[in-house]
């Protein structure tokens, strides 16, 4: 189409960008056209085959019959952002689900209520400069695993965290050294576990 090294692409552009403009997207099931306008594009071969897209306008003559229109415009318009929106929300929830059935049972065994882990922070991933900071924050305690895919954390102290975090972001947490036990009644040690490092 651009030739083929490619110069012809100033030649295109236009076309192809009103193209991706009018073409329906997987994600919202409209074209960017249609949510931002609330109506489809009307197009040349539109006005010239003369479909329910190419309206008359000029017909409208009274006060009444421009407010009917106009109001008529808009409710479609929001209508169909609130569809869109309902649409790329169950896109999206479809995505994270299979991403997470695909992943959680590829990275281990799943974890167990009560297994202390650490939370991976993709945040710090983008940032210039911070590459060698901790990445990983924590300690969380696992309450459960929703659906064999993401997992409910809550606080050492019972906290339960807000959001749920994908198998993916998440590693078991292995404490170092000799963990002792407190008695809650008197404070003194009962009894002490060695771990192998």
């Amino acid at each position: 189409m651009c030739g083929e090294n490619g110069s012809k692409w100033k030649e295109y552009l236009p076309i192809v960008t009103l193209v991706d403009r009018i073409l329906v997207k997987r994600t919202t099931g409209y074209s960017p056209f249609e949510l931002q306008f609330g109506q489809q594009a009307v197009l040349p071969i539109d006005i010239e085959t003369n479909t329910y897209l190419a309206i008359e306008w000029n017909k409208i003559s009274t006060t009444e019959d421009l407010l009917e229109a106009r109001a008529i415009h808009i409710s479609a318009k929001e209508e169909t952002k609130l569809k869109a929106a309902d649409k790329l929300r169950y896109s999206r929830k479809k995505s994270v689900q299979y991403l997470d059935k695909k992943m959680a049972h590829k990275l281990r065994n799943p974890l167990q209520p009560g297994d202390l882990v650490l939370v991976y922070n993709k945040a710090l991933e983008s940032q210039w400069g911070l590459i060698l900071k901790k990445c990983w924050n924590g300690q969380f305690r696992v309450i459960i695993q929703v659906n064999e895919g993401p997992y409910e954390l809550e606080e050492l102290d019972g906290t339960k965290l807000t959001r749920k975090f994908a198998a993916s972001h998440i590693k078991r947490f292995h404490p170092r050294g000799k963990i002792v036990h407190l008695d809650s009644e008197s404070g003194k040690e009962s009894s002490e576990v060695k771990l192998k490092i």
